[in-house]
């Protein structure tokens, strides 16, 4: 199987129901590769891509992404690529806070609707709404996280430790570490950050060219570079399938730890309020004794005179 036809037919023909492991599907029915990251790096134009190259017909943006590449994307859209594997854009973030990343989460543990509108929430918000999603979500979605970062970006010492959280995160909610897909390959150093993101633990990362509406022109090694990507999914998720358990458990415990630690976030949150107070009020007194200080030595020079 090594035909860009024989890959294509193999990849549109997978199917769950057909997956050789011992204990079979677990009866999970579907694939959400859950594609997450920062804003402006490209989700997108990787999703026309994976269509583009799957379906072989004429390109089609259907995601908009001139205009999503600089970070529009604000819902949770699913875009299906076959019977069994379905794309979800789900919303960058632009900083790395405890808000936006417990989102990000959020959707990546597929606690919230599909096809909706993704608004950040501070305080509780976020759980309330996890709560009130529960009759939406499909514990029989299979969840592979897929994180994506464009070359053309510099990462930067400090930004380093933050990624790695971010990838461990999803990790511990998913039970798969992300695959990494790195676009724009030749807009910048593919080695140096292949090699920071091997260097953090990651274990799988892909570089690719998306393909654009103005740059769409069929070539063998960009159509092998996005089959082969999706062969290896496969086999990841028939790895990982072989060791899943019921997949209602397994929501469960995905929306416990997301729960915590959006309390742990709360109080965190609030033990760093409580100290910039106290820093204030300290600062603020300090202000009054020197203030009084002065007075006094103003009082002294007037009764000298």
């Amino acid at each position: 199987m090594n035909t860009i036809p024989e890959l294509t037919c193999y990849i549109n023909n997978y199917s769950l129901n057909d997956c050789p492991t011992p204990k079979g599907n677990q009866v999970y029915d579907r694939v959400l590769l859950q594609l997450f990251g920062f804003l402006g790096h490209g989700k997108s134009s990787f999703i026309n891509t994976c269509k583009y190259v799957l379906e072989d017909g004429d390109y089609q943006n259907y995601t908009d992404s001139k205009k999503s590449e600089g970070g529009d994307t604000k819902t949770r859209v699913t875009y299906p690529l076959t019977n069994t594997l379905t794309l979800v854009d789900n919303r960058g973030c632009s900083v790395m806070n405890d808000y936006e990343t417990a989102e990000v989460f959020a959707q990546l543990a597929n606690l919230l609707p599909l096809d909706q509108g993704v608004e950040w929430s501070r305080g509780f918000g976020l759980a309330e709404r996890i709560v009130e999603a529960e009759k939406f979500v499909k514990s029989s979605d299979f969840i592979f996280p897929i994180f994506v970062y464009s070359v053309t970006k510099n990462i930067s010492d400090e930004e380093i430790p933050e990624i790695k959280m971010l990838l461990e995160t999803a990790r511990d909610l998913t039970e798969i570490f992300p695959v990494v897909v790195l676009t724009h390959k030749t807009c910048g150093n593919l080695r140096e950050m292949k090699d920071t993101f091997e260097n953090i633990g990651a274990e799988r990362v892909f570089a690719l060219d998306n393909f654009t509406p103005e740059d769409h022109i069929k070539t063998r090694g960009r159509h092998e570079e996005v089959l082969k990507f999706f062969c290896e999914i496969i086999k990841d998720i028939e790895f990982r399938l072989d060791r899943m358990g019921d997949p209602e458990k397994k929501r469960q415990e995905r929306k416990k730890k997301l729960l915590k630690f959006i309390h742990e976030r709360e109080i965190k949150k609030g033990e760093e309020e409580l100290e910039l107070q106290k820093m204030k009020e300290q600062r603020m007194k300090r202000e009054m004794e020197e203030m009084q200080r002065k007075i006094q030595e103003q009082n002294k020079g007037c009764n000298v005179s």
